[in-house]
């Protein structure tokens, strides 16, 4: 049996309790060698968003615009986040080197977009939050129990740092 770990998605969300799935999947990347892929999934609006929106706003130029901000900004959100990690962490950047392949936003059903993209790059580990706090913690989130049902590739889930 071969359970090599070359690949590890790491998905994180934006807010500040993201730190302890980074350094957790850091630290598996830096163990086994692996690759190392960074994402975030940016939920889709819901249809009566969209409906409001396309009524409101009638130019779909204008509206194409805005969805690709909304991107843009979660993206240069995770930059920045990432900048952040990193300068705290100079040393367990410089080991990593090159083993940081992706840093990527995409948009969808999170937990549906997190296992269909494992799949698709190969990877072999997903690293998530747990997303919960308190008597349940135990337990995943919503996403995280919806990638874990909709994959075969093993998951990792971090609970919350201590000092959150």
């Amino acid at each position: 049996m071969d359970h090599q770990i070359g690949r590890i998605l790491c998905c994180v969300g934006l807010r500040d309790d993201c730190d302890v799935v980074l350094e957790q999947a850091v630290s598996l990347a830096l163990a086994t060698g692996a690759e190392l892929q960074i994402l975030h999934a940016v939920k889709s609006l819901s249809d009566d968003v969209m409906n409001t929106l396309k009524v409101n706003i009638r130019s779909k130029e204008m509206l194409e615009n805005l969805m690709r901000q909304r991107l843009e900004q979660a993206r240069q959100q995770l930059a920045t986040r990432m900048e952040t990690f990193w300068s705290q962490h100079p040393d367990v950047r410089q080991a990593l080197g090159v083993q940081v392949a992706r840093l990527d936003v995409v948009e969808g059903y999170p937990a549906s977009v997190i296992a269909r993209l494992a799949a698709k790059r190969g990877c072999d580990l997903i690293v998530m939050a747990a997303n919960k706090r308190g008597f349940a913690a135990s337990y995943a989130g919503k996403v995280t129990r919806g990638v874990i049902k909709r994959t075969t590739i093993p998951v990792v889930v971090v609970p919350p740092g201590k000092n959150l």
